[in-house]
């Protein structure tokens, strides 16, 4: 039977170790850095769709539908991020190149009282349907 890869890393001189440990960080760093999807952020840490799931309180079948999708919103990436031990930080970056950190910019933990109220809507156009109306003569008729 062959040995297991944390027997052999055990093994080495700490030196070692922790140089192994400093390159795997980098490189987890470095994948996270680079994900262009939720399913590479997941990868980069490490993580099943199942331990994320759990995390989540949802079903594995739903955090595949989330990484499936082609937009996402900011609250559900900030909740997936923190299901994989990462925290979702806001910046802006100016025409000129300077980046701009958005450090207040937390709409996910607004509280409803600190909300600009949502726009009014327009009733909505119902669709006219038949309906039977009397008419003085005692006919019912059919009107739209």
């Amino acid at each position: 039977m062959g040995r297991q890869i944390d027997d052999i890393i055990s093994s080495l001189p700490r030196e070692r170790r922790e140089k192994i440990d400093e390159l795997a960080q980098q490189k987890v760093r470095d994948m996270v850095a680079h994900a262009r999807t939720l399913n590479d952020f997941r990868r980069a840490v490490g993580k099943t769709q199942a331990e994320v799931a759990k995390e989540l309180g949802i079903g594995q079948n739903a955090v595949s539908q989330l990484e499936r999708r082609s937009d996402t919103y900011v609250s559900t990436l900030r909740g997936f991020l923190g299901a994989l031990g990462l925290t979702l930080e806001m910046a802006v970056v100016a025409k000129n190149g300077e980046r701009i950190s958005l450090p207040n910019f937390r709409p996910w933990e607004a509280s409803m009282d600190d909300r600009p109220p949502a726009p009014k809507r327009a009733p909505a156009k119902r669709a006219q349907t038949a309906k039977r109306q009397s008419t003085s003569s005692g006919k019912k008729g059919l009107t739209t």
